[in-house]
């Protein structure tokens, strides 16, 4: 395990523990994005501004990033990527995601959130949502050749699932946290 997957991990954990004693905390995915961001960002390695390969600056953490197929058509939308800011370009050349006006080439681990309310959706159907998210990343981690770290967490106020869910699906790594309130 490389040291950016470590403090990945390490700050996912810490997430899903606080989530379980804390649960009102968190009450959209958004908030989850956020906290997690926010640990990330306390470390040098995620947060120091690096060149990128057009010679601009950008830093390694970013949210709400689109992936594109061959077709150029929207494929899917991750909740974080860490970006190897070398590869980042901003400025000109045949973009990979052309309605944001950048591309890069190597992600270095890719963060998916799910957050289930006490009014949530039933069990099947938040299973379904979860499911769906592990077939996101391991088809990201296929189209770019040999992939990389891929993270879920799950966190649950309605009722535990984590008996049906998996710890580790074929490279996606979830996390799984629950409170009852």
């Amino acid at each position: 395990m490389t040291n950016i997957q470590s403090i990945i991990t390490k700050e996912i954990q810490n997430i899903v523990q606080d989530f379980e004693q804390y649960p009102s905390k968190y009450l959209t995915e958004e908030d989850v994005r956020s906290f997690l961001v926010a640990k990330l960002l306390r470390y040098s390695k995620f947060s120091k501004l690096q060149n990128t390969h057009d010679g601009s600056k950008s830093i390694s953490v970013h949210t709400e990033i689109r992936w594109y197929g061959n077709s150029g058509k929207l494929k899917y939308r991750s909740d974080i990527v860490i970006i190897d800011v070398s590869s980042l370009k901003t400025k000109d050349g045949m973009f990979k995601i052309p309605s944001k006006g950048y591309s890069f080439s190597k992600p270095k681990a890719i963060v998916e959130v799910k957050l289930r309310r006490v009014n949530g959706e039933s069990d099947n159907k938040f299973i379904s949502k979860i499911q769906k998210d592990i077939d996101k990343l391991k088809e990201i981690r296929y189209e770019i050749d040999g992939g990389c770290p891929c993270y879920l967490i799950v966190l649950d106020k309605k009722k535990s699932v984590q008996e049906r869910i998996f710890t580790d699906a074929n490279g996606v790594k979830i996390y799984y946290g629950y409170s009852s309130q």
